[in-house]
């Protein structure tokens, strides 16, 4: 399903405009991303399975005098990314940033787990950045000149660096975009392709919508410690940006999570000691 604004512009306008391509734009994060390049001056392609969301969005871009583009996109299906990268050559006539974003959130631990539960976080955690991004390396690498490099962001977690107990399948698969993103870019340095990953911790969002593995006193927690931070998902797009300009590889968005992660490196005997004492997120403890 596809909204085009403007069609009759686009040969004319769209093509001198730089196009960024972002996955869950619909929300949270996603829609935030977008607004952000769209106020500086960047044609935005939307992609979501949320169709009213994400015209709704494209509507809200196109208000600021930007342009934008909505199209379906599930990110569990390979046809469906290799279609939105034709649908972004032929609407805008390149790709100068995509972001992976669109994810899931679950809780449990190892034994609480089940298979399924782990071919859907993988698929849609991990396999949506591989897929999404080999869809779209032809096209960002025709984009992309030694001057003006095209860039890829994946979304993470922090929580695939912290690795903290209760957060099995959510840990490893966003660990594995972490690796997958720095394999990524030392593969694509030599096409001029910048590749970034995103590792916020908790920001007010709609994460839990999509933690059907969790109870209802965990989903509860983690809604409170998001409500609690003090970043956005603007100030979290913000880094974002920021970061793929300046060309920096690991975007941490919040404060401590940079001290955990230097603690980490400089201290691990003693951070992993840290980490033995703390309860599962999982549990129903408070």
């Amino acid at each position: 399903m596809i909204l085009i604004k403007n069609k009759s512009e686009t040969q004319s306008e769209g093509h001198n405009m730089k196009t960024a391509v972002i996955t869950g734009a619909a929300s949270g994060l996603g829609k935030a991303i977008a607004m952000k390049y769209a106020r500086e001056n960047w044609q935005i392609i939307v992609a979501d399975i949320q169709d009213e969301a994400g015209k709704a969005v494209v509507d809200e871009i196109n208000q600021l005098g930007a342009k934008a583009y909505y199209y379906h996109c599930d990110i569990s299906r390979v046809a469906d990314f290799e279609a939105l990268a034709d649908f972004t050559e032929t609407t805008t006539g390149a790709c100068h940033f995509l972001a992976n974003n669109a994810g899931i959130a679950s809780t449990g631990s190892l034994m609480e787990t089940d298979e399924a539960e782990w071919e859907r976080m993988i698929s849609l955690d991990l396999m949506s950045c591989i897929r999404g991004s080999k869809a779209f390396i032809p096209l960002l690498m025709k984009s992309a000149t030694a001057q003006e490099p095209t860039a890829i962001v994946n979304t993470a977690s922090f929580a695939g660096i912290a690795l903290m107990p209760g957060m099995m399948s959510y840990n490893v698969t966003k660990a594995g975009v972490i690796a997958f993103s720095e394999t990524l870019r030392a593969e694509l340095f030599q096409h001029n392709i910048h590749v970034g990953v995103a590792c916020p911790s908790f920001f007010k969002t709609n994460l839990t919508d999509s933690m059907t593995s969790a109870d209802d006193a965990t989903i509860a927690r983690v809604t409170r410690w998001m409500e609690n931070s003090g970043v956005t998902a603007d100030t979290v797009a913000e880094d974002i940006f920021n970061a793929v300009r300046d060309g920096e590889f690991l975007i941490l968005t919040h404060k401590e999570t940079k001290k955990f992660y230097k603690m980490s490196r400089w201290f691990p005997k003693f951070m992993q000691k840290k980490k033995n004492t703390i309860k599962s997120i999982g549990t129903t403890k408070n």
